[in-house]
């Protein structure tokens, strides 16, 4: 019997990144690209996606995975000021194309038939339509939603997070993964019975080197991960940990154990990204002078 196959889909964005020794890069962002890296060899699965170029996309037909791309006029684009500490600021200067209905039904349909979970990363605000998302969750497929883009208005300029949550986009969403501010604004704080009230069955809070909290069946158990420090670019952790919490519920494991495998797998991804920055030398630690 073939493998159950993980649909990762988002917007392939151009990140131009500001790093903390004045250095400026210009790469390939958006979910597809870290949630890939996160889970090439963990899991099969197919990366969806639209925006950029190919040349931009071009990180993703290195990675050994199925990569469809979608036709889409408009790419978004962000600004990423990194402040060395592990902490970064965004800003909008261009927003790219939705997923549509229409893309449902031409370039995306084949592939989406073949997948038993689909996770969604977002970078703003109706990136996916509540009929988008119920699509997605045709079948009986799992639908993990990236609570980041619902919690981030779509307008251009500074990243400001605000409310309210639109609960019944949410109707077709298995997990939804929030971070300590997304949770604070979209559903007043990490409490279990304001995550029951989403109506979606599983919500894991993400706290950074501290590990996660999962909220499900109006109870918080709170998953504890060995801290990563002195990194300056965490920038995907999020979209690395939702696309290893399908991967491990694929293979059996309860939202408990997915979230715990996610922590522990998200920390071995960075411990490997700190080893890079300290080899260039632009680890935090060796920027706390600046």
């Amino acid at each position: 019997m073939a493998a159950q196959t993980i649909g990762l889909i988002g917007q392939s964005v151009l990140d131009r990144t500001f790093w903390p020794d004045g250095r400026i890069e210009e790469r390939l962002g958006g979910a597809p690209v870290f949630a890939a890296r996160a889970i090439a060899d963990v899991w099969p699965a197919v990366v969806l996606t639209h925006g950029g170029t190919a040349e931009l996309r071009q990180p993703l037909h290195e990675l050994g995975l199925r990569i469809v791309e979608g036709p889409s006029p408009l790419t978004s684009v962000f600004e990423v000021s990194l402040y060395g500490d592990g902490t970064w600021s965004e800003n909008v200067t261009a927003i790219g194309d939705p997923y549509t209905e229409h893309d449902l039904q031409t370039w995306l349909a084949t592939d989406l038939a073949s997948c038993t979970s689909i996770v969604c990363g977002t970078q703003l605000r109706g990136d996916f339509t509540a009929e988008t998302l119920a699509a997605f969750g045709q079948g009986g497929r799992r639908v993990y939603l990236d609570g980041q883009g619902p919690a981030r208005p779509r307008r251009l300029g500074p990243i400001r997070l605000e409310g309210p949550l639109d609960r019944d986009s949410l109707r077709s969403v298995s997990v939804l993964k929030l971070g300590e501010e997304e949770a604070e604004t979209l559903i007043g704080g990490i409490d279990a019975e304001a995550a029951r009230a989403t109506g979606v069955p599983v919500v894991v809070v993400t706290r950074g080197e501290q590990g996660a909290i999962v909220l499900a069946d109006g109870r918080s158990t709170e998953i504890r991960v060995e801290p990563v420090l002195g990194l300056a670019d965490t920038v995907g952790a999020g979209d690395s940990f939702l696309a290893l919490m399908a991967a491990a519920a694929e293979g059996g494991a309860d939202p408990i154990a997915a979230t715990r495998r996610a922590c522990d797998g998200v920390a071995e991804l960075l411990r490997r990204r700190l080893v890079t920055e300290q080899a260039s030398g632009t680890a935090a630690a060796g920027l706390a002078e600046r």
